[in-house]
């Protein structure tokens, strides 16, 4: 994680839900922007997002 006044700070975040929620969708959704056609996955992705912190807000880049 990053430290306090440094330039760029790391998170991690896990989404966890049941069988069919939507969490793959969800992570597409946000890595490309824009609706994704996914197939149910077996085993379990792993993707890196990059964002930028707006006051309270962060949003992808």
């Amino acid at each position: 994680m990053g430290q306090r006044g440094s330039k760029q700070s790391e998170v991690r975040v896990l989404l966890l839900g049941l069988d069919n929620a939507g969490k793959s969708t969800l992570l597409y959704k946000l890595k490309f922007k824009s609706s994704v056609s996914t197939v149910p996955t077996i085993g379990f992705n792993v993707e890196m997002l990059e964002g930028r912190r707006n006051g309270n807000h962060i949003t992808s880049a």
